[in-house]
């Protein structure tokens, strides 16, 4: 009597059962996945937020569909302080990336129809196009040379292909779009007549020393859909809000923001607070984001030493910019084993065929959020672990 869309609801793995148990039973479990940054300590303090929260206006409703004027301002601001002008009008407010992602594939797809996916990604993207009914075909980034690049040779049409995502920089890799993939995706959308989706959450967390390729709402070629919002940005995801920024030719961004008007009128998730607030939050964030990067270099670099140190035979793949790190492991251990195996010495993480990454060459994903005496603790744990596998 249910939608098969939800027949991602009906599956399980082992590693989340033998979490599951572990946890009914008492046990503790450091969680080397855990990318909330509230959870690491990065939060703002209810006596930054009240003032915020409380703001004249919050008694009423004004309905707009794109968001508050105010709210649009704020991220039009951000943007500007990155060398980009956006006008009001191209910019729709929505209360998660996951629902502007949900728009957009509504506005560009009947059911059926296929997005072109970077593989590996984060894991989320297969369950918002399930209950959109959509398809996603993966397209594969590659290392060459110590970057993550597109192979070329996996990016491939399908007879329903209706656009393309990107995410800039991608999670788990941390990888930007960089020059070389920018012009690739944009010639393939240009002879197959697709647009782009960007996802730019990670965009404010290079690593030191890395250039940003910055933002991509300035095109002006291809249809361009940029994603980003509050979560990430102003760390703060418990208030709930995001946008979408509608970019290419002008004939293109006006017809594409009538139709996604109506999608967001249908909805109008966002709630006025937050909207009243978003100028302050994200004004006010950079010391915030400072901090997550101060922390993920210190847990990136205890996680070097680790390998070196403890003389396992595992490396630590590049991280242009993120806050996650991707382990990999030596050859001929296998991922869900070693897992199952840190699960039992108390640690927790995320194998990499979670994300796409290739079984062939095994490897685990790490939050490098997460609070550095956990984060010794739990490579203690992995430790123990890879020295019974």
């Amino acid at each position: 009597m249910f939608s098969s869309r939800l027949s991602f609801a009906d599956t399980t793995n082992a590693l989340s059962k033998a979490k599951e148990k572990r946890l009914a039973d008492g046990l503790p479990l450091v969680d080397l996945a855990d990318s909330n940054p509230a959870n690491a300590g990065f939060a703002w303090s209810a006596a930054e937020l009240g003032p915020l929260l409380r703001r004249d206006g919050i008694q009423r409703q004004d309905p707009d569909p794109r968001g508050l004027p105010a709210a649009r301002t704020a991220i039009a601001d951000y943007y500007l302080a990155r060398g980009q002008r956006v006008p009001l009008d191209r910019i729709f407010l929505s209360s998660s990336t996951s629902e502007a992602y949900a728009w957009v594939f509504k506005l560009l797809c009947n059911p059926g129809d296929e997005l072109l996916v970077p593989e590996p990604a984060y894991p989320l993207l297969e369950v918002i196009a399930a209950l959109e009914g959509v398809t996603l075909r993966p397209y594969r980034l590659a290392q060459l040379a110590g970057e993550w690049v597109i192979d070329t040779a996996t990016l491939t049409m399908g007879r329903q292909t209706r656009g393309i995502l990107c995410i800039n920089p991608s999670n788990p890799t941390g990888a930007f779009v960089g020059r070389r993939d920018r012009d690739v995706l944009r010639g393939f959308a240009l002879k197959h007549g697709l647009a782009l989706i960007c996802d730019e959450v990670f965009l404010d967390y290079p690593a030191e020393g890395v250039a940003s390729p910055g933002t991509w709402v300035g095109e002006t070629q291809v249809p361009m859909f940029v994603l980003s919002g509050l979560s990430k940005v102003a760390l703060t995801p418990q208030l709930k809000l995001a946008w979408v920024v509608v970019a290419g030719a002008p004939e293109f961004v006006r017809e594409a923001g009538r139709r996604l008007e109506h999608i967001a009128d249908a909805f109008l998730s966002v709630n006025t607070p937050v909207q009243l607030a978003a100028s302050d939050l994200l004004r006010r964030a950079e010391p915030l984001r400072a901090a997550v990067r101060a922390r993920v270099a210190q847990n990136e670099a205890a996680l070097r030493t680790w390998v070196t140190v403890a003389g396992q035979r595992c490396t630590v793949y590049p991280r242009p910019a993120g806050w996650t790190a991707i382990l990999g492991l030596p050859p001929g251990v296998a991922e869900e084993r070693f897992l199952l195996r840190g699960v039992e010495e108390g640690v927790w993480a995320h194998p990499g065929y979670f994300y796409g990454l290739p079984e062939s060459t095994p490897s685990v994903v790490l939050s490098l959020l997460t609070n550095p005496d956990a984060f010794s603790q739990g490579l203690a744990a992995l430790d123990k672990a890879l020295r019974r596998s």
